[in-house]
Parts: C-alpha cells; sequence; structure tokens
C-alpha cells in the first residue's frame, strides 16, 4: 500500500514538473531558423555597390556573424519577461562589429559595417526574427498625445459634443460616454 501511494505521488509530481515545462515552452516565442547562406544572398542584394565592390562573400559572412553575436550577448532571451520588449541604441550594434572586427583583423570601414549591420538587420525583420518600430512613434509618451475635441468629434461623425452626447453615431450599437 505505502509503495502504491509513494508510485502516486511521483506520478503527480512528474505530472506538475512536464506541465510546468510545456507551459515555459509555449510562452517562448517562435523561432525562426535563419539560414547562412540565404542572408548572405539578400544582404549582398540589398548593399550598395560601392560596398559589394569592396567587400568578399567571407568578409560579408564574418561581419553576419558578428553582428548576431552582438545580438546573443547582448539581447537573446529565451523565455519572455514581464518587462516588454528589449530596446537598444542603434550604434551599440555598430560599435560591438567594429571593436570585435579590430580584434578579429577583419579590415572593414565603418560605413561598411553600418550598410551590412543595416541589411541584416532588414534581413531579420524580413524573416521574423526581430521586430523593428520607428523609434519616433517608440519614443512619444501616449500621455503627451493631444485629445478629442468637438471638432474631431464632428469629423469622426459623432456630432455635438453637447447635445448629441446619448446618441450613438449612424450605424453604432454603443453610446459614447463623456464626462460632465
Amino acid at each position: 500500500m505505502l509503495l502504491l501511494l509513494a508510485a502516486a505521488v511521483v506520478v503527480v509530481i512528474a505530472f506538475f514538473a512536464v506541465g510546468d515545462a510545456v507551459g515555459k515552452t509555449e510562452r517562448m516565442p517562435g523561432q525562426i531558423v535563419v539560414d547562412v547562406h540565404e542572408a548572405i544572398e539578400f544582404c549582398a542584394e540589398a548593399l550598395p555597390g560601392e560596398v559589394t565592390a569592396t567587400l568578399s562573400y567571407d568578409e560579408l559572412r564574418r561581419l553576419l556573424r558578428l553582428h548576431l553575436e552582438w545580438i546573443q550577448a547582448y539581447h537573446w532571451a529565451p523565455e519572455v519577461g514581464e518587462s516588454g520588449p528589449i530596446v537598444f541604441e542603434q550604434f551599440d550594434a555598430l560599435d560591438y562589429v567594429m571593436e570585435r572586427a579590430a580584434v578579429t583583423r577583419l579590415d572593414v570601414s565603418r560605413e561598411h559595417a553600418a550598410a551590412v549591420i543595416q541589411a541584416h538587420s532588414d534581413y531579420l525583420a524580413v524573416m521574423g526574427a526581430i521586430h523593428l518600430d520607428d523609434p519616433v512613434k517608440v519614443e512619444q509618451d501616449l500621455g503627451e498625445l493631444p485629445l478629442l475635441d468637438d471638432s474631431s468629434l464632428d469629423q469622426l461623425g459623432v456630432g455635438d459634443a453637447v447635445g448629441d452626447a446619448d446618441q450613438p453615431p449612424p450605424g453604432d450599437d454603443l453610446p459614447i460616454e463623456r464626462d460632465g
């Protein structure tokens, strides 16, 4: 009897452990597989002619590797946290890639490295691996946006802010509630 009770406890603990692991896996973002050869081809086609005239495929591959190294080393998070998306400065990657290029004896100009990073970021965005927002929109605080005034409500077809406050716009089933 004691053996049966012990087995039941082990099974219950195992179910909770497996359930927790499955829950963590479900909360993780979808995994994107990046094909190195496809990334090199995409970036080579996206780069300006002056950059492709001086960089070989091997140098391009090494620069892409350094950019991925920066992403993984500083901004990769296997578990999604409550803090939201990761935000970084535009030149952080360039500074890192230039520093690592010097260490690995990869002779590339800052302008060419910046163009490669931009092309690689575009590729990763197309693949769905990263999401790039317009920095102006990201930095704008919603609290600073203007409220709708009476003229804006008229343009939306809501009607007079005082006289028609209890009347829904045509085709709308829900009345608009206003304070005051």
